[in-house]
Order: C-alpha cells, then structure tokens, then sequence
C-alpha cells in the first residue's frame, strides 16, 4: 500500500456538488484531487430544475452562460385542480441575482460540464473507478484508504475531505454523523421521455387526489413526469409498459415516445446532525436530503460549495485562520432546513387526500387572486426563502434580521463600465475575491472617509464604485477603484445603501455594513473578525 503527498482538498464523489466546489476551489487556486468510484459522471436523467443562486455560483466558476445555452430558461408552474382547470400560476419575473428564478436542465449535462471544466487548471484531479474504503483524523489531517477497480489500495493524505458521496454517504458513517428527519410513506413514479410533443414550456402539476402528479418540460424536447402511487401499487406494477401507457395518455400527447428512464423513488426530509467533524466536511445529498416538490435539492448542494470553497480557499491561502470554517456549520443548515420545509409546504398543496380538501384548496388559491399582495406572493415565488443567514461569519450592524443588508445575497445588476461603456452583470466586475462596494453620485471622493482597513492587503480588497443609473458620465475615481454605472437602477432599488459601504464576501454574501458616519467601530470589529 502507497502513501502520497498531502493533498490540501480532497472531494469524495464527483457528482454535481463535488464538481462545483472542485471548480471553485479551482478558480480560488486551490489543488484539489476528486474520486470517484464509478467510471464516469451519471448519464441517466436526475435533477431537473436549477434556480438563479446557483447559476450565480456556476458564474463565479466561469461555466454559467455555457450552461445556460443547454437550458430551458425561465419557466413557471400552472397547478391545475381535478378538473384540470389552472388555479393558479407561479410565474416569476424579477431576476435580482442576475439569472431567472427557475430554469430546466439536464444532469447529465451538468456534470459533464463540469468535468470538462476542471480540465482548464493544471492542479485539478478527477480520479474515476476509486473507491475510499477507510478514513481517519489525526493532527489536523485526514487519512483515506482507497480502493481501486483492480483491487489494489493506497493511503490518500489530505488537509481537508468534502464529502459529496450522495444520501447514503458511507463517508458520513465513516465519521460516526446521523441524519435526523422523517421519510415520505407514498413512493412516487418518476418516467423521463425524449421527443416529447408537448410544447407546453411551463411545469403542470395536478393536484388531484385521484393521482397526484407533476409534468415538467425540459431543454431539448425532453420531459419528466412524476405520479404518486396509490395504495396497493407496486414499483412492478406502476413500472410495465401498459401502465405508463395510460398515464401518459392521461397526461398529454407523449404516449408512446422514447422511454429514457422509469423507476419509482421514495422521497425524504432529512438533515445530518453535523455537516462537520474535524476536517471532514458534508455537502449535497450528504448532508440534507429534500423532497423534490420545490425542485431544491441540487440547488442547496450547489450553494454547499459555494459557502465552503471560498472559506477554504481563504484558510489554504493564508487570509484567515481555521476558525473560519466553523461558520460553515453555522450558515448552511438553517437555509437548507428552510427550503426543505418549503417543499414539504409544496407538497403539501400537490397531494390533497380528498376531493372536498382539492376543491378547498382550489377556492382558496382562486381567492387569493382578488388580493394582489398575496397573488404577487405566490406568482412571483416569494415564498421562496430569501438567500440569507442569521447567524455565521459577519459583522452585524444592530438592524432588524428583516431589515439588515448584511448575511444577504448581494443584488447582482447589470453594470456600465467606464473603460468601454459595455454592459455587464456585476459578478463579472467583482472577480474571484473580497470587494469593498461604495454606491455613491461622486466617485472621486468615495473612500475619503474610510480609516484604513488593517485588512486590506491580506485580502487583496477591489474598492468598486456604483453611480446612479441617471449618470451618462463617469466622475474621475480615484486610481485604486473601479467605477461602473448601475443600469436599471436595480441596486440602488434593492441595496439602498448610500449610508455604508458594504463589505462583499467571494460567495456574494454582504459581510458588513461600513458606516459612513462613525466607521471606526465596524473597522474594529471587522478586524477582530477576520484575525481571529
């Protein structure tokens, strides 16, 4: 058995979420080695549905607008009662991330993506049909004994493990971590087709107590449906040929098209009661496994890399210490269990058990619409939770929590720059780093009254300037700054933020509100923060 050098991050499973925080760690410049124990990425139809946080955070990755083009973009849902007639619709319209809210997509797409991706950085390792088989913690690193296809083992030295190896995770049995929560007593059928002839672009879902059900287009003329099983069905039963025939047929126009996929999938709601022991960390399907009534489950998984890669990238590079890291555990759950709770909500309204509850829940959805706050609520998907923490690694300003800009995503606009006059989404101006953003009508003296920031050379700070929307003209900045113009005026709309400079994280989190007034205070606390 060979032993090698000490790797600084090693992800266990190349699926979705490993692939991204590989990507990250990457464009962070972090080496990182991935195995794998299959032979390649998954070619079977998965997750289907991905939202504007994580095309934000294959953005920082340099890979969203390539997958974009492989998208079904920006499409809603129209729930339809047991007469099949719509009772309300979810349409969502605002992009305040700079992507739409819900897009269709192809898994297998994705990862391929993915890997084809960490193919542009020389310190970036996918090793297919390896297997970790043994795992242990000592002096602030961890050891893995790995497997490979032809039965032979070697010893893996790593700083820090990320385990992406999906729900049944044997990494997280490896560190002794349960999960918490409850399993969904109903299975449900899952068939993906190929050539559909449906070109309804919106996700129809039947809340019909008779079958309940979801039919979801995707890129490419495909399409997925998912049926509830009804008492005394079997996954045999529910799986032959003549059953999908009718259900289909029940369905649309799709009967007798291309069968890519048919299996039935029992659904869960639940969280690993540690996403971190040592150096071992949880993302994705490890750490959280939600239903899929609200399409969530890839996405938070995607927003478990983006959390995690920059915080250790920073510790990897020498900006901060480990303790750092601790915020992941901190940030993550409370968002993640709030968006498993949506789905449980969704769900909810997706399986009425009667009739009496289905039109119940029809007039009610229909009522809802002579009110336009609560219409807008549900058309516009505000009841999606807000990308936010209440508590992890920032520095809070004494604002309300719904109040605060800081533990916030910030607004991703499109920008004007100075040097062409081209648009661009902001993202693309703040690069891979920390940014100290000051929206201001006069750019020239925007950071006159900043005291000096003890950390700003350790961080590599970009200082950005945003003008008003009503600008032509770009006032002098000074040297150090970049100055862009705020377009449509989306991120003094959702920002309002005259009165401090706001602090950004790499992950596009709002770290602190820097009074402009009095600012010596935040800086202190800031400092203490970031060297503690």
């Amino acid at each position: 058995m060979t032993t090698e050098t000490m790797t600084p991050v090693t992800i266990v499973g190349a699926g979705p979420v490993g692939l991204m925080l590989a990507n990250l760690l990457s464009a962070y410049n972090i080496p990182v080695v991935v195995i794998e124990k299959n032979a390649t990425t998954v070619q079977a139809p998965r997750a289907v549905s991905i939202d504007d946080e994580s095309l934000r955070a294959l953005q920082i990755a340099g890979l969203a607008d390539t997958l974009k083009a492989r998208c079904a973009m920006d499409y809603g849902s129209v729930y339809l009662g047991p007469g099949r007639r719509p009772f309300a619709r979810v349409s969502p319209t605002s992009a305040e991330y700079g992507h739409p809210r819900r897009s269709a997509f192809a898994q297998p797409e994705l990862e391929a993506l993915l890997a084809e991706g960490l193919k542009r950085f020389a310190r970036a390792e996918v090793r297919f049909e390896q297997e970790v088989v043994g795992l242990t913690q000592h002096d602030g690193h961890v050891t893995l004994e790995v497997k490979r296809s032809d039965g032979s083992t070697y010893v893996h030295a790593s700083r820090y493990v990320a385990a992406c190896d999906g729900g049944r995770s044997p990494l997280r049995h490896m560190i002794d971590v349960g999960m918490q929560g409850y399993t969904y007593e109903k299975k449900w059928l899952i068939i993906d087709l190929k050539g559909t002839r449906d070109n309804f672009r919106e996700t129809r879902v039947y809340c019909d107590p008779r079958r309940p059900g979801i039919n979801l287009p995707g890129p490419n003329r495909t399409r997925r449906f998912e049926f509830m099983l009804l008492e005394g069905e079997t996954d045999e039963q529910v799986t032959h040929p003549d059953f999908i025939s009718k259900l289909l047929r029940d369905h649309g126009p799709d009967e007798g098209i291309e069968i890519v996929r048919k299996q039935v999938y029992t659904f869960h709601a639940r969280m690993a009661t540690d996403w971190k022991k040592g150096s071992v960390f949880l993302l994705g399907d490890a750490a959280h496994l939600t239903p899929p009534f609200a399409g969530q489950g890839l996405n938070s998984g995607l927003r478990d890399a983006a959390n995690l890669s920059w915080k250790l990238a920073a510790v990897l590079n020498g900006q901060m210490t480990p303790a750092v890291l601790e915020s992941y555990q901190q940030e993550r759950p409370e968002h993640a269990w709030q968006l498993i709770e949506m789905a449980i909500k969704l769900g909810r309204i997706m399986m009425p058990e009667t009739m009496l509850k289905a039109h119940l829940l029809e007039a009610g959805f229909r009522a809802l619409q002579l009110i336009p706050p609560a219409h807008e609520y549900i058309t516009q998907m505000r009841y999606k939770p807000k990308p936010r923490f209440s508590k992890g690694f920032f520095v809070r300003d004494g604002a309300d929590l719904k109040k605060t800009r800081v533990g916030r995503m910030l607004p991703q606009p499109w920008v004007e720059t100075e040097h062409d006059r081209k648009t661009h989404r902001l993202d693309d101006i703040l690069g891979h780093g920390f940014t100290l953003i000051a929206l201001t009508e006069t750019p020239e003296t925007a950071f006159e009254a900043l005291p000096p920031l003890p950390f700003e050379k350790k961080l590599g700070l970009k200082r950005i300037c945003i003008t008003p929307r009503y600008y032509n003209a770009f006032p002098a900045a000074p040297s150090a700054a970049t100055t862009v113009r705020d377009v449509y005026g989306d991120f003094e709309k959702h920002t309002n933020a005259h009165d401090v400079w706001l602090l950004v994280r790499p992950d596009r989190y709002v770290m602190a509100c820097i009074p402009r007034q009095n600012p010596q205070a935040a800086v202190a606390e800031l400092t203490r923060l970031l060297e503690s």
